[in-house]
């Protein structure tokens, strides 16, 4: 519509002269609306990718994963978009009666884990271990070397759960961390240090033995524990965090391969 017709357009409508009006031609509004309903197809688009790129995790541990400020809570707070479902409790072993007690030996409760977790998430995509501290104190020491055939007897167990076979999850053994010098530790995890760093290199080979993916926190903390340890064997807030990136971003680049 040129300058004439416009000011013709205003008189013959009554409208002031003063006001400026956009007049837009049929063609134009086609264009707006094809534009209109790609931004919704678009915004659809990456809202269903957001749905569907939740995980379902399923965390098995002992105190370090249990404290309100433990490595499964910075999970949390980390991954917002995923669902996680704690199992962790503070004692907890692989496969001991720790304390003379069998709710923290987890061969005897994995089932009630794996139960736990379908129940709370209707599925599950991932399976986080990190045991093998309190597999390491001084009572199980003459046991040490039944620990990783204990890690790989869990994992069996797992495996043959009906949960395990019905949705498949990936399961990431993650190495427990390291122990603080000898001046740090209270007499039950004395000579600890040793019996850790043999299961990080046995758990490592039992996960590849088991077709599971090895997360090695003890090597990316070692050199730094004793800044981020309160008592040589539980995290600081801060060191917990420091492991929930690291386990957060192994879990990214594995399950982005799936």
């Amino acid at each position: 519509m040129n300058g004439l017709n416009l000011a013709h357009f205003r008189e013959n409508q009554g409208l002031p002269a003063n006001v400026y009006y956009f007049y837009l031609s049929e063609s134009t509004l086609l264009s707006m609306k094809k534009v209109f309903a790609l931004c919704i197809l678009v915004f659809w688009g990456a809202f269903t990718f957001a749905q569907n790129s939740q995980l379902k995790i399923l965390a098995i541990g002992d105190s370090n994963g249990e404290f309100n400020f433990g490595w499964v809570a910075q999970l949390k707070k980390i991954r917002l978009n995923d669902r996680i479902v704690n199992t962790a409790i503070s004692g907890n072993t692989i496969g001991f009666d720790n304390l003379d007690r069998k709710e923290l030996n987890s061969l005897r409760n994995v089932n009630s884990y794996l139960n736990k977790g379908d129940t709370e998430l209707g599925g599950m995509d991932v399976i986080l271990i990190m045991l093998g501290t309190n597999d390491c104190k001084a009572v199980f020491s003459d046991s040490l070397k039944q620990v990783p055939l204990n890690m790989e007897r869990l994992i069996l167990k797992i495996k043959q759960h009906s949960i395990y076979r019905q949705y498949r999850p990936q399961i990431f053994i993650v190495s427990p961390p390291p122990f603080g010098p000898p001046e740090m530790l209270i007499a039950k995890y004395k000579g600890g240090a040793k019996r850790i760093k043999y299961l990080q290199r046995k758990f490592k080979k039992t996960a590849r033995k088991e077709n599971c993916v090895f997360i090695d926190i003890y090597s990316e903390i070692k050199d730094t524990f004793k800044n981020i340890t309160s008592d040589g064997i539980h995290l600081t807030p801060d060191g917990q965090l420091q492991i929930a990136k690291i386990i957060s971003l192994k879990v990214d680049n594995r399950m982005q391969k799936n």
